[in-house]
């Protein structure tokens, strides 16, 4: 199966093993050992690694007080009470999204040294929409669909858990790639800005307040993982 990259920079073929620079018109290999070096999650839980690989998603009550005591102390989440924690495995999506979270880690390195990779944000939406989201991740087809989009088209996600609150009755927490950011340009339009000293590579997510931000917008499905 093909999987779109960095908006519409990269396709990923899993079948033949290769990365495709749609810009560029250069094909990559996957080197295998990448493939192989993603590890299931230890705090995932099942009983056969073949359970996991199968290309199903699960939900799962968290019990593990460790891992509720870290959720419970995210600064973001502003002391609010949590009644009860599922966790989403999903190895399809995962894998994807460490996949791209090489990709990510390298042209930080190359672009912006010491700039963080990685944050965990918060996206609110109606519960009804929890399925679709679990099984096949973020879309961002329907950017605006709950508030609009004034800050590009995109996927939003919440640097503080009260603006996600707004937006719907369900609240997931979600490791994102925000990468090297920028302002966003306005509203209605993909973010298509470019890495400061790169020649095609965009950047990674864009902010509302690049001094002071309260959220990310990632334009890439595969950049966050719930």
């Amino acid at each position: 199966k093909i999987f779109q990259i960095d908006s519409n920079t990269k396709m990923v073929d899993y079948e033949k093993l290769k990365i495709t620079h749609i810009d560029e018109g250069v094909e990559c290999p996957i080197r295998k050992p990448m493939l192989e070096e993603i590890s299931i999650p230890h705090n995932w839980e099942y009983d056969k690694e073949d359970s996991i690989k199968d290309g199903y998603y699960c939900l799962v009550d968290v019990q593990n007080q460790q891992e509720i005591n870290e959720i419970s102390n995210i600064p973001g989440l502003g002391g609010i009470s949590i009644n009860k924690v599922q966790r989403i495995q999903n190895w399809n999506l995962y894998r994807r999204y460490q996949i791209m979270k090489a990709e990510v880690t390298e042209a930080v390195r190359k672009y912006k040294p010491g700039t963080e990779v990685e944050k965990r944000l918060f996206h609110g939406t109606d519960s009804s929409k929890l399925t679709a989201i679990c099984k096949g991740g973020f879309d961002r087809d329907y950017s605006g669909s709950a508030a609009g989009s004034v800050h590009g088209t995109g996927t939003y996600f919440a640097i503080k858990v009260e603006l996600s609150q707004r937006y719907g009755n369900a609240l997931l927490l979600v490791r994102v790639l925000t990468g090297i950011y920028v302002q966003s340009s306005g509203g209605g339009q993909p973010n298509l800005s470019i890495i400061a000293g790169s020649q095609s590579e965009r950047v990674h997510s864009v902010v509302d307040n690049i001094s002071n931000p309260t959220m990310h917008v990632v334009s890439n499905d595969n950049a966050a993982y719930p």
